[in-house]
């Protein structure tokens, strides 16, 4: 991946800011105080934004001798629970800016309030990506501008999301010269009147919106109730209270994921979440990969020993790791089977032999010392990724010394899917992205790849943290190792 001072050469109009690693873990712990994961990711990024983004500013209105007071960086959580951006105004300039962490850069998408609602409605619209990984590979990028004139003509509403999409051709890169001329839109800010709501329809919002089952609640009730309400600063902080509130006290606290408890088979509330692979991904999935039409069947000695005949250390390594998976289906039962999948792990040579070992041990034996676990629960990103539901799954096993091993991965649930492009799979500790993979997209832009998978040994003790994000929205889990 290119680095920051590479890529500031490349973009030389564009403008590129580094990210800290303590501003990101900073910015992590203030999100958490959000009703859902997409609203945390949200929360996340703008924080991000606002936190570097005013900096910069002041110091460049400084260095450009224009006397400027200075900008307010202040939080907006009860915005950032409902809607992507971060307002900005210069002396009577307003600004939004809108993050995310998308690579496709063809269009720039700006929620319909910025727009539609006559207080909020600005001058320009500040098209911002964030790039989160290690050292020099974290930064922010301000990619493109529009007024709100080229906005509202010529770019394309789409009702569905309410939001307006704008091509990336039609915007203007060079931020610093928008900040030299600083004339506002020609456009009336207060054509339209504000939008008004009675005390007892708002009321009624207000019962029905405070749900957490209602993950968007800026889609849920028509445009014009919304905008009212969110405009009204008592109203939308009683909202995002109410939400955070039963959030809270709707969902169990289960803290961080020990995962030895897994391996100890220790039943926990986590339970109610995770669940077995095979009882969560498309039966198919496995039947076809281990040639089993019932793996419930009894399974007689006789049709054991040609399998355990395929471990033997002179057949192909692939063959191998075939058969342990087989043994892991069929081999409940018998003690044989048992002794063939552990003289496997003392032997292998190839790592994934090992961990179908281990897997199918754990299937058939789940209380030997060296049986793995593999755990599944779908991924809530907040939207319908065309009818594909996902699967964040986690795979461990013992190894030595008491370390782990770990295996994380992302799954359609149908085997007659793939995974959206630009999905990132992350390993997050001590505020540092550790491990980091992305799906890719093949030549008309539709995802290629059917899993995203990372693998670790962390030592005993060690936390961290999992995150799995899509165009600004971001689900995590925490773990113990």
């Amino acid at each position: 991946m290119l680095k920051l001072r590479k890529l500031s050469t490349i973009y030389p109009n564009q403008l590129w800011l580094r990210l800290s690693q303590e501003l990101q873990e900073e910015a992590w712990q203030q999100s958490q105080a959000h009703g859902n994961a997409a609203s945390r990711c949200q929360a996340y990024l703008n924080y991000l934004c606002l936190k570097t983004f005013v900096p910069w500013i002041e110091a460049w209105l400084a260095e450009a001798n224009q006397d400027k007071d200075r900008i307010s960086d202040t939080t907006c959580d009860s915005l950032w629970e409902f809607v992507n951006g971060t307002p900005i105004e210069l002396e009577g300039i307003r600004l939004v800016l809108i993050p995310s962490e998308t690579s496709d850069l063809e269009e720039f998408a700006v929620p319909c309030e910025w727009v539609d609602i006559p207080s909020w409605r600005k001058d320009y619209y500040v098209a911002v990506q964030i790039n989160l990984g290690e050292s020099e590979q974290s930064w922010l990028r301000v990619w493109g501008y529009a007024t709100y004139e080229k906005l509202k003509s010529r770019g394309i509403y789409d009702e569905s999301d309410r939001t307006y999409y704008i091509n990336q051709e039609v915007l203007a890169e060079d931020l610093t010269q928008m900040l030299l001329v600083l004339q506002p839109d020609s456009s009336p800010q207060a054509a339209a009147p504000q939008p008004q709501l009675s005390a007892q329809l708002a009321q009624d919002l207000l019962i029905q919106l405070s749900n957490p089952s209602i993950y968007s609640p800026r889609l849920t009730v028509p445009f014009e109730q919304w905008a009212a309400l969110l405009v009204d600063e008592q109203w939308r902080q009683e909202l995002y209270k109410e939400r955070l509130r039963l959030a809270v006290t709707s969902t169990p606290n289960l803290a961080v994921v020990n995962l030895r408890q897994w391996l100890q088979q220790t039943q926990t509330i986590i339970e109610e979440i995770w669940q077995a692979v095979e009882t969560l991904l498309t039966p198919l999935e496995f039947s076809a990969v281990r040639g089993i039409e019932n793996p419930q069947e009894t399974v007689s000695s006789e049709a054991i020993a040609p399998v355990i005949r395929l471990l033997q250390s002179d057949r192909p390594e692939k063959e191998r790791c075939q058969a342990a998976g087989v043994l892991g289906q069929i081999g409940l039962g018998h003690p044989e089977a048992i002794e063939a999948l552990t003289q496997l792990l003392r032997t292998a040579n190839d790592e994934e032999t090992r961990w179908e070992a281990a897997l199918s041990l754990g299937k058939i034996a789940p209380n030997h010392p060296q049986a793995g676990v593999s755990k599944a629960r779908l991924i809530d990103l907040g939207m319908q990724l065309a009818g594909c539901q996902v699967a964040l799954i986690v795979i461990i096993r013992p190894k030595i010394e008491e370390k782990i091993g770990v295996r994380l991965q992302v799954q359609p649930i149908s085997q007659q899917h793939k995974l959206p492009p630009h999905l990132t799979l992350s390993v997050i500790a001590d505020g540092e992205t550790h491990l980091q993979a992305q799906t890719r997209s093949d030549e008309q832009g539709e995802g290629k790849d059917k899993i995203l998978q990372l693998g670790f040994s962390p030592p005993p003790g060690t936390q961290f943290q999992v995150r799995v994000t899509l165009d600004g929205i971001c689900v995590s889990e925490d773990f113990v190792a």
